[in-house]
């Protein structure tokens, strides 16, 4: 697929575009500062758009121009609480998600593949009794209501992701993989119900128990994404937000 990757100075963008090289991708970058961008990467690119991500009429024209069949946003940081600025992700996100509509009404022939960040606070089984990170619930909201017809989105619901290497490996390593992962659509994989029966915080004590298990490795993470838009609109994945584990750490 041709790809149009928001992000890439970031440190999952910057992970994301070798993975989507190694699965014979075609990359096009949507950058601020295309400076930033290593000379590495930059030989690598079929091309770099220069604008804002929050700008949806630019992302839309670098999407048509670049007859781009897929959107990855790995651009934007998420607030923990709703107390302190919520920051450009949340413009990032309702851009991208509007330019990729638009961009595939006007195209009218197959829809755009869409695979956007979110938090594993979005899956279904590990309710939180604080809500942390409230501009995943917004943009949850904003994304499931979208005609899959047009949008064909995913939503990746990572705990946290830690990358194994200090720079972005061309090409990535043979050992950092998607197959190390397990994965499920709209809860974690291998979610077990502890503590149910203690009164008031069995809840908090069955997160706290389990939620640090749920940290993966970001190259095994992006290698999903890439492997997964190898299957372009057969992809089991669309319309849904998926949870991964390590499958090392699955008891």
């Amino acid at each position: 697929m041709k790809v149009l990757l928001l992000g890439v100075t970031g440190n999952v963008g910057s992970r994301m575009l070798p993975a989507l090289l190694a699965h014979k991708h075609q990359v096009v970058v949507y950058v601020r500062t295309p400076a930033k961008i290593s000379s590495e990467a930059t030989s690598k690119l079929d091309s770099i758009v220069v604008g804002s991500a929050s700008d949806s009429a630019a992302i839309k024209a670098a999407i048509l121009s670049h007859n781009c069949d897929a959107v990855v946003n790995a651009a934007g940081l998420a607030a923990m609480t709703g107390w302190t600025s919520q920051g450009e992700f949340p413009a990032i996100f309702a851009a991208v998600v509007q330019a990729a509509l638009e961009a595939g009404r006007e195209r009218g022939s197959a829809p755009i593949r869409c695979w956007l960040m979110s938090g594993f606070g979005m899956l279904d089984s590990p309710k939180k009794p604080i809500p942390l990170y409230p501009s995943h619930k917004r943009n949850y909201q904003l994304i499931k209501s979208q005609p899959a017809d047009i949008l064909a989105w995913s939503l990746f619901c990572a705990n946290d992701m830690s990358p194994k290497y200090d720079i972005p490996q061309f090409p990535p390593s043979a050992n950092a993989t998607a197959s190390n992962l397990v994965a499920k659509a709209d809860a974690p994989p291998a979610w077990v119900k502890k503590y149910r029966t203690v009164p008031l915080i069995g809840n908090y004590l069955n997160i706290v128990a389990q939620v640090q298990s749920y940290a993966s490795v970001l190259e095994n993470c992006v290698d999903f994404i890439a492997a997964d838009l190898e299957k372009g609109l057969e992809s089991e994945w669309i319309g849904k937000r998926v949870g991964v584990k390590e499958k090392s750490k699955v008891e």
